[in-house]
């Protein structure tokens, strides 16, 4: 086996061992305020815990990737999240559960998570050849598929027959379990600025990381894209437990199937990808999946029959697979390595600031308005939205 291949294989294996725990305290986390309030409201101040912190912190995070040591950016964010993990517990066991505990654990869980992704996706193409980053993009995406065809089922599990505050020890365990193959088992080489020790000027590099998105013809477009497209996917992602307790009944056994549907269609669509590749021109393949998205999400629009609504879940959730590499792949090529860290975070807060402006209309809308109805009228701005790229001949030679 080739070096850089030993090496992604080792890293990939601390990703997943920190994944793990990771998804499981998100599942529990998310259930325990959904089933305990079932409350949009409560919901909506979940996702505001969530993605507030990482608006404050993204572009921070995008400089530290880009200029510091990124295995232990990604150590430290590791040991941030186990720390407050474990307090949690223990504020559990003494039986002291109160909701704004989980929502201030949840903010510093966000810190952490936010200095943690631009790290990870700086790393990639560190190791791994350029014409080899969709197909390892893909195996990552995978990993975290069948991660979602189990993990929900075990979290459901778990969340059923123990105490909540076991399920977060787990995750202190397996963040531990993480640091240390990466301590002892991963070698990055240094990049430049590392290698430099240049010296990190906040408001200069966040500035100039913020003209080099604006300038990039591709990331700039593919950026805006995004936003206006995860502004209407905050309705299925966000409205989606409700949805199903309110429409199906709010037994936890639904929640984890549906979960395991999505899981199931994420890991065919990653071995899909990392098997074929895609179409030549990799944007076409990007927009044609997202139309594929919204044609899905018009479908969970119309739950006559729970089982119906998960096989659709399972469609969107094979097409999500297949953009994501796609979409990670090509930035990770046409980006310079000294922005990559930037970029990404540039990513990781549109992300943050769209998800939150959609919950903010849909959330306490879902109290008023007819949940299923949104997220129909969602999924038809979706295919509208991913239809008009195509059309942009400039824009789809950036897909080559």
């Amino acid at each position: 086996m080739e070096n850089w291949k030993k090496k992604i294989a080792t890293f990939l294996i601390s990703q997943t061992v920190s994944l793990l725990g990771s998804t499981l305290v998100m599942y529990t986390i998310m259930w325990y305020i959904t089933l305990g309030t079932q409350s949009a409201l409560m919901m909506t101040i979940y996702v505001l815990c969530t993605f507030i912190p990482s608006l404050i912190m993204s572009p921070f995070a995008g400089v530290w990737a880009d200029r510091l040591n990124r295995k232990m950016l990604m150590i430290t964010a590791d040991l941030l999240i186990a720390f407050v993990t474990l307090i949690i517990a223990v504020l559990f066991f003494f039986d002291i559960k109160d909701i704004w505990i989980i929502f201030i654990i949840t903010v510093i869980r966000s810190i952490g998570q936010t200095i943690h992704h631009p790290a990870v996706s700086a790393v990639y193409p560190q190791i791994v050849p350029k014409e080899s980053l969709v197909k390892v993009q893909g195996i990552s995406q995978g990993i975290s598929s069948a991660s979602m065809v189990l993990l929900p089922l075990l979290a459901g599990l778990l969340f059923s027959i123990i105490p909540i505050e076991y399920v977060f020890m787990i995750d202190v365990v397996t963040a531990v379990i993480a640091v240390s193959v990466l301590l002892k088992f991963v070698k990055l080489p240094k990049h430049k600025a590392e290698e430099n020790k240049e010296e990190i000027k906040y408001l200069d590099d966040i500035k100039k990381g913020l003209k080099y998105v604006f300038s990039h013809y591709l990331v700039f477009r593919i950026i805006l894209f995004g936003f206006l497209f995860m502004v209407l996917v905050a309705a299925p992602s966000f409205l989606t437990y409700l949805q199903v307790a309110r429409v199906f009944g709010p037994e936890t056994w639904r929640l984890s199937l549906l979960e395991a549907f999505f899981g199931t269609g994420m890991f065919i669509g990653s071995i899909i990808i990392t098997t074929w590749g895609g179409f030549k021109n990799k944007l076409i393949t990007f927009f044609l999946a997202y139309i594929a998205i919204g044609i899905g999400t018009m479908g969970l629009g119309i739950p006559f029959n729970f089982y119906f609504y998960i096989g659709v879940w399972l469609v969107v959730g094979l097409f999500i697979s297949i953009s994501n590499p796609i979409l990670v792949g090509l930035i990770q090529a046409k980006v310079e390595p000294e922005f990559i860290g930037r970029v990404f975070s540039v990513f990781g807060l549109m992300n943050t600031i769209s998800l939150p402006l959609g919950m903010l209309v849909f959330g306490p809308l879902s109290d008023i308005v007819d949940i299923s109805l949104m997220i129909l009228l969602s999924g038809v701005g979706m295919a509208i939205l991913a239809i008009i790229p195509l059309i942009n001949k400039r824009l789809l030679k950036e897909g080559f």
